[in-house]
């Protein structure tokens, strides 16, 4: 099973919230838009290209344009996310028949949910910081938030730098999975998934190419009842539970009570702080 295939598809309207987010996302791009600064003044951010831009630029610059692992590369960071939408979108945003457009959009997602997730951490340690500092004024300032790295074990997670070895491929397919699981898991949050909705995900991962064990997958996921606290143990640290929680935000409309308590509990259970929530809340549009 490939579960990139499967979470390629979800991103390209297998569930229709998390496609319309990561396109207001891709909408609200370019220097000092959405990511090229702060969410609607989010602290802890600089201006162009000292938010998530600069940090796709410099972590995930040479992974995403060919060249080698690791941080410190170069390549425009606009660039940088605009071929990170084209996978997941495929250029035209139209339907794949191939299993190779899903794997790479399922790759770009990984990349865009993990620069995301450590970009809300990065801005929750300065909140801290500075509210422990005496005199310090509010976070944020020319260059502010832009110079953090993530160590080699987060970089795989967020799907920042090219796997290595075998182990590396399975942390990062496990990672995948896990990260289909929480938004199935998210979409339960008003009840059981309902009948029309899954045929229509199933027939749209049909369309794109999936295999018929990663349909059964994911349908065995929708007829499992909801479980929170499995989804959490299996999160390996703050990085993942970052990434989970961005995943699950986007799977969901978040227009019910229900669903709010869901993300209240899931926040709570993943030990997230308020501002690093708070960012990712303002980043995918959601108030």
């Amino acid at each position: 099973m490939n579960a990139f295939d499967i979470l390629g598809s979800l991103m390209q309207g297998g569930m229709r919230p998390t496609a319309d987010r990561v396109q207001d996302m891709l909408r609200r791009q370019g220097p000092g838009g959405m990511l090229g600064g702060p969410p609607g003044g989010m602290p802890g951010q600089g201006g162009p290209g000292g938010g998530l831009f600069d940090m796709l630029g410099k972590i995930a610059g040479p992974m995403l344009s060919g060249g080698g692992s690791g941080a410190g590369g170069g390549g425009l960071p606009f660039d940088m996310l605009k071929q990170i939408g084209g996978a997941i979108f495929s250029g035209q945003g139209g339907p794949n028949v191939s299993g190779a457009g899903t794997t790479a959009a399922g790759a770009g997602a990984m990349s865009m949910l993990g620069a995301l997730a450590a970009q809300a951490l990065e801005v929750a340690k300065q909140v801290m910081a500075n509210a422990n500092t005496p005199g310090a004024g509010a976070p944020g300032g020319a260059g502010a938030g832009s110079g953090f790295s993530l160590d080699d074990a987060a970089a795989i997670i967020a799907g920042l730098r090219k796997p290595a070895n075998a182990h590396e491929e399975k942390t990062l397919e496990d990672m995948a999975t896990l990260t289909i699981r929480a938004m199935v898991n998210a979409a339960k949050a008003d009840g059981q998934i309902d009948p029309q909705e899954a045929q229509r995900l199933l027939g749209k991962m049909q369309e794109d190419g999936v295999t018929e064990e990663e349909r059964q997958f994911v349908l065995r996921e929708m007829q499992k009842p909801m479980d929170t606290d499995a989804i959490v143990r299996a999160v390996p640290n703050q990085q993942a539970a970052a990434q989970i929680y961005t995943a699950s935000l986007m799977a969901i409309q978040v227009d019910t009570d229900a669903e709010r308590r869901y993300l209240k509990e899931l926040e709570s259970k993943l030990g997230l702080s308020q501002p690093a929530v708070a960012y990712l809340h303002q980043a995918v549009g959601i108030a």
